[in-house]
């Protein structure tokens, strides 16, 4: 844990440790800092590129650099994950996103996770380390998931089909295979 003292609205520029620490509670406020890698829950509800909503339940692992600490307080007054993580990770799903159809998404999860991941990393670069960005979930609306359903549904009767008429190809070869060996057995 770090912490940083505000006196009379005045920040002290030392960090405070663990370990005992004198402060009037009247003219002092404490704003602890965890600097130890913390994990937390979110979920966006990006668009794809063909208009469709998707829920992607994620975690979020990060720390927060100890000479970080004070620039952050300074800048982002409050909890650093709700007011500069939590932003980013929102936006770069909604762009990553974007750039698949509703099907592709939920194929590509880990494509897209690298790719939130190394854009997020590049926008709080230096301020919070983001160690990852696991999926943990991605839902489609029922009406898509059916549509889904409905498409390998009918790839597989495709496919059912093909099979079907290479395998009547194959027993038309053979019939003519063994006619034409008959013809040949009643010439001799």
């Amino acid at each position: 844990q770090r912490a940083v003292k505000v006196s009379l609205g005045q920040m002290d520029r030392n960090l405070l440790t663990s370990g005992i620490q004198f402060y009037n509670p009247v003219t002092d406020k404490i704003n602890e800092y965890c600097v130890k890698q913390d994990t937390k829950d979110g979920q966006a509800d990006p668009l794809t590129a063909d208009q469709q909503p998707i829920n992607i339940s994620y975690k979020v692992l990060y720390r927060i650099p100890e000479g970080q600490v004070l620039i952050l307080y300074e800048k982002y007054a409050g909890d650093p994950f709700d007011r500069l993580v939590a932003p980013q990770v929102q936006e770069a799903f909604r762009q990553v996103v974007s750039q698949y159809k509703a099907d592709a998404a939920t194929k590509n999860v880990n494509v897209i996770k690298n790719q939130v991941l190394a854009m997020v990393r590049e926008n709080v670069k230096g301020l919070v380390e983001v160690v990852d960005i696991p999926i943990t979930h991605v839902g489609l609306p029922e009406v898509l998931q059916q549509a889904i359903a409905q498409k390998q549904v009918m790839e597989q009767q495709a496919l059912q089909k093909s099979y079907e008429l290479d395998k009547a190809r194959k027993e038309a070869e053979i019939t003519v295979a063994n006619a034409q060996a008959q013809a040949k057995s009643i010439e001799l």
